[in-house]
């Protein structure tokens, strides 16, 4: 050691200080390599963490700001929702409102000629109750049951009304209106699938 010593202090100086640049040099070169560059990388890693921490606050503020009209507007349709699955009668109140169609065309002065209820047809979360119609009564009383039925609470609709020849009768001229009436009624969760299927088959 004080032999390797006494040789270092033989040396020009220009050679010991090219010889501690060359010492700092592989001294900095492992620090970069082994502290800095890992160090800096953990950095970046950890300032994009943050840039988007920061920018998922920002949509998150957003939302809550927004919140409020948020619930509001599910509210409103929540509401709507409610209405209309109010005008879907159930498979109880079928009977009932089969049967104020029927009692809606006697006080109108009409006669039932036909009067047959067909099977549900199944959609997505409803089924329609189709309802073929035979009547016979004057052109106004006629109008009048349709409109009538338009009036319901429960949803029936008219559809393809076909108008016979007018005839004369007691009490005035009187047509003979074939139609088809339709109702709709919600499909509860445990028939939803049924219906499905029921659809598909019917597709194939």
């Amino acid at each position: 050691m004080a032999a390797a010593l006494d040789t270092y202090l033989k040396w020009p100086v220009r050679k010991r200080v090219l010889l501690w640049v060359g010492v700092c040099a592989v001294v900095g070169g492992l620090y970069t390599v082994l502290g800095f560059q890992p160090t800096l990388q953990t950095l970046r890693d950890l300032q994009a963490e943050q840039e988007g921490l920061a920018r998922d606050l920002r949509e998150n503020q957003a939302i809550a700001d927004n919140l409020a009209q948020v619930k509001e507007e599910v509210r409103l349709l929540d509401e709507r929702l409610s209405r209309a699955l109010e005008k879907l009668p159930n498979r109880e109140e079928i009977p009932t409102l089969l049967q104020t169609v029927s009692d809606l065309g006697r006080d109108s002065g009409l006669e039932f000629l036909l009067f047959k209820p067909g099977a549900p047809q199944p959609q997505q979360f409803y089924a329609e109750v189709p309802l073929e119609l035979q009547i016979s009564g004057r052109y106004h009383d006629l109008a009048a049951f349709f409109d009538k039925v338009g009036r319901l609470p429960r949803i029936v609709t008219i559809q393809d009304v076909d108008f016979g020849s007018p005839k004369p009768g007691p009490g005035g001229i009187k047509l003979t209106a074939a139609c088809r009436a339709a109702t709709f009624k919600f499909l509860e969760a445990g028939e939803q699938p049924r219906a499905a299927g029921q659809g598909q088959k019917g597709g194939q």
